[in-house]
């Protein structure tokens, strides 16, 4: 291999120097990557093809990859368990080291005797979730919603059931039996974390007869999750709450996906007594809504949260207390566990008609008590968890190997792309105002934010030999100059220049590349490092994106594939993304001097470079 390809390098920002192919890296002084318990026995499966792939330091966990060719659109929200897709075709990372280690089994978990007041009685870090009417919330869902979300509590809107809108008609079991009652479904035996195949009406039929309390020796008790949300609920839900907590509403980033893109979060959970879903963080710092839509013989839903700014602290008490990584969705934890926690921890019991509002990164956990008791959940990004997502959540996500799902930096570009279309539009239909309209004031100040945001991952996913990478969109899309025949006249012979370059700009800003890194299961927005000869199927890789692939972070840090031959590769013309953020930023200069802050100048190709003393950019002079 030669020196120049050794030396070609996807460089991150903090690092001042990239390594090359296949030598290990240094830690960053300031990297402190803390201990992590040995991985759960599903992460721990060995692999047919694990020879592809390996690491010059400790793997941190097990892998999650996904094919690369099929986005993994469905999401878990009460819980989602980093498990291996068995239809990959692409190799998965190594497995952890099998060290000898006895795993206690899982603790019994029943709610038999327990009640909100009792329980904050006992535990003096304890607190009743705060509630509203939903009266409150039709009245001004904004004022509801913005104190909520800057305190950062859980919060429970109460007694929908008594809405106008509610429709009893259709929640209700025996709607659901009659419309999907010969359904095959999966169930989760909670026991044992395994899943099982039976249909609708067989389980109802089981969880009826099962009594609503965990007995001890006891190993079998069912729990329906991510069960598809019927049409006929969706529609309904439009009609029952606000438009501000409806997913896919104005201030849904999600929104913004393109439908290649796009993850459904609306989800259904039916359960008995004392099934439960450990205790697991939303995704990607999204806001969870839970709603309890019906139940039998009084079935209710004991949960336990804590506040958005406790999830260090709670991510720390779990590694040091309790030996067990919060992120790997693999905890049960017991109540007088919770009851220790250096931490505030809210709990209410959830009826039905109770909104459960789940604040970004809030550690929670759901016991259910009593009959079978049916809810619908779903997630909204805001800008503000998208910013935490950035910050906080993804680089948990690498260290624990664990799919990122929602895709936060093309949830950024989109968004990005959207807003400078509207302010645009708007500053065009407000030329000859003065000042800037309130509601663009709004959306200038967004917009903002977002341009910021994207500078950082302009600065993490820029190469200075970008020019000279292979590209997944847009290698071979760039005609050159034809002859043909004038349309004014066949006789004379006129050269016909390349497809017009705002066209091809347009192509590659629409495509999507649904890639993720074949190690830690971070999605791959831009860069990433590939090798075709180590994939599993090297015959099949016939375009950039199709072999074995690494994350930037992943590289640097040490991972490469079994013959260290790995090329860099980008997406997409990186030009395309300066483009884009420059014509951001000239929009929100059209806006006016009247906006608070420092003025966004363009950045050039060149200028995208790292300073590594300030992690800020360097801008190129004009």
């Amino acid at each position: 291999m030669s020196h120049e390809r050794m030396q070609q390098e996807l460089p991150l920002a903090g690092y001042d120097q990239l390594r090359p192919l296949g030598t290990p890296a240094a830690r960053l002084p300031t990297q402190i990557v803390p201990p992590i318990p040995r991985a759960p026995e599903f992460l721990r499966q060995p692999s047919e093809q694990s020879s592809g792939l390996h690491s010059q330091v400790n793997a941190l966990a097990g892998p999650s990859s996904r094919p690369q060719d099929v986005p993994l659109n469905t999401v878990s929200k009460e819980s989602l368990e980093p498990t291996l897709p068995t239809s990959s075709p692409i190799l998965p990372g190594p497995t952890p080291p099998d060290e000898p280690r006895s795993n206690p089994p899982p603790p019994r978990i029943t709610c038999k005797g327990w009640s909100v007041p009792e329980l904050c009685g006992k535990y003096t870090n304890f607190r009743e979730v705060r509630r509203v009417k939903a009266s409150a919330l039709s009245e001004d869902p904004s004022q509801v919603l913005d104190d909520y979300e800057r305190k950062g509590e859980p919060l429970i809107v109460e007694g929908l059931h008594q809405h106008s809108s509610w429709r009893d008609d259709i929640l209700n079991m025996e709607w659901l039996l009659k419309n999907a009652g010969d359904k095959e479904i999966h169930v989760r035996n909670v026991h044992n974390r395994k899943d099982y195949p039976t249909t609708f009406a067989e389980f109802v039929r089981m969880s009826r007869d099962q009594d609503v309390y965990n007995s001890p020796g006891e190993t079998q008790r069912l729990y329906w999750k991510d069960a598809d949300c019927p049409t006929e609920w969706k529609e309904w839900l439009a009609e029952l709450l606000p438009a501000e907590l409806l997913p896919g509403c104005s201030s849904d980033l999600l929104r913004h996906l393109y439908p290649s893109e796009a993850v459904e979060s609306l989800m259904c959970y039916l359960g008995i007594g004392d099934t439960f879903t450990a205790a697991h963080k939303d995704l990607c710092s999204s806001s969870g809504h839970n709603l309890m839509c019906f139940s039998e013989n009084g079935g209710s839903s004991f949960w336990f949260m804590t506040e958005s700014d406790a999830a260090p602290q709670a991510a720390e008490w779990f590694q040091k207390e309790l030996g067990q990584e919060l992120d790997w969705e693999t905890h049960v934890t017991t109540v007088d566990e919770l009851g220790k926690a250096p931490f505030n921890v809210y709990i209410a019991e959830q009826k039905v008609g109770d909104l459960v509002l789940v604040p970004p990164r809030s550690v929670h956990q759901v016991v259910n008590q009593g009959g079978l008791a049916m809810k619908t959940s779903w997630s909204r990004m805001t800008l503000h968890g998208l910013r935490s997502a950035l910050h906080h959540e993804l680089p948990v996500y690498r260290r624990v190997c664990r799919p990122e799902q929602y895709r936060v930096k093309t949830i950024l570009y989109r968004t990005m792309l959207h807003h400078t279309q509207r302010l645009q539009s708007a500053v065009m239909e407000t030329s000859t105002t003065p000042s800037p309209q309130p509601t663009n004031e709004d959306r200038a100040k967004s917009l903002r934010d977002l341009i910021q945001l994207f500078d950082e991952v302009l600065r993490e996913e820029y190469a200075s030999c970008h020019k000279k990478l292979k590209r997944v969109i847009g290698s071979s899309d760039c005609s050159g100059w034809s002859v043909a025949t004038e349309a004014s006249t066949s006789r004379k012979i006129v050269l016909v220049p390349p497809r017009d370059a705002r066209d091809r700009t347009e192509k590659h800003r629409v495509s999507a590349c649904n890639f993720a890194c074949d190690f830690c299961g971070a999605d791959i927005f831009q860069s990433f490092f590939e090798c075709r000869a180590c994939s599993a199927a090297p015959e099949e890789c016939t375009r950039p994106g199709d072999g074995l692939l690494i994350c930037p972070a992943c590289y640097v840090e040490g991972r490469s594939c079994a013959c260290d031959r790995m090329e860099p590769v980008q997406c997409r013309p990186l030009q395309v993304l300066i483009d884009d953020r420059n014509r951001a930023a000239a929009v929100l200069r059209e806006v006016g001097n009247n906006l608070s802050g420092d003025s966004l100048e363009d950045l050039r190709p060149r200028c995208v470079a790292i300073a590594r003393s300030s992690s800020a950019f360097l801008t190129e002079p004009q």
